[in-house]
Parts: structure tokens; sequence; C-alpha cells
């Protein structure tokens, strides 16, 4: 007996679909939205070096609850920072990707 298996069947299905947090360039907003997310995840990226090069020595030991309430906090920071002026990347590349034309 000689059965053939699809390759498709072997892959799950989450491989297969399109992920739905895909963006379409079609639509400007979700595109806006993107490049935003893509630049609060930098900016999130260059506060934890920033933050390697503070001394975590001092008088007082720092514990998990503070390393996790900073991390958050950098998180909310670099997200607000890139929904408003931000540093220019997250427009740079809503632009770039055909967003809306040089005003």
């Amino acid at each position: 007996m000689n059965s053939t298996i699809d390759p498709k069947m072997l892959l799950s299905p989450a491989v297969t679909k399109t992920p739905e947090t895909s963006v379409n360039r079609k639509d400007p907003e979700a595109l806006r939205k993107a490049c935003q997310d893509f630049e609060a995840l930098f900016v999130h990226s260059l506060f934890k070096e920033m933050r390697k090069t503070i001394p975590t020595d001092g008088l007082l030991p720092r514990g998990m609850g503070e390393d996790a309430y900073v991390e958050m906090m950098d998180w909310e920071m670099a997200q607000r920072s890139s929904r408003t002026q931000g540093l220019g990347i997250a427009e740079a590349l809503f632009r770039q990707l055909g967003g809306e034309k040089d005003q």
C-alpha cells in the first residue's frame, strides 16, 4: 500500500494561516500603528541598554519587584513616546512603506 503524506498536513495551522496581526499596506491607520509599535520596541531596547550603565550598588539592594516595575515603566514610556512625537522613526518608516507622501 502506497500512502502519500501531504506536507501541508505536517504544518501547524498557525504556520499555514496568515497572521491576523499582519499589516495591510492599504490601511494607513494599521500601518501607522505598526510603525509606532516598531519605534516603541526600539526605544524600549534603548532604555534597557541605557539602564545597564547605571550602577546597581546602593544603600538598599534591588529586588525582583523593582526590576519588574522599571521594565513596565520603560515599556510604557516607550509606547507613549512613539504615539506622540517620538524619535521620528515611526514617521520615516510609515512614509517609506508608502503610507503617505511627503506633505
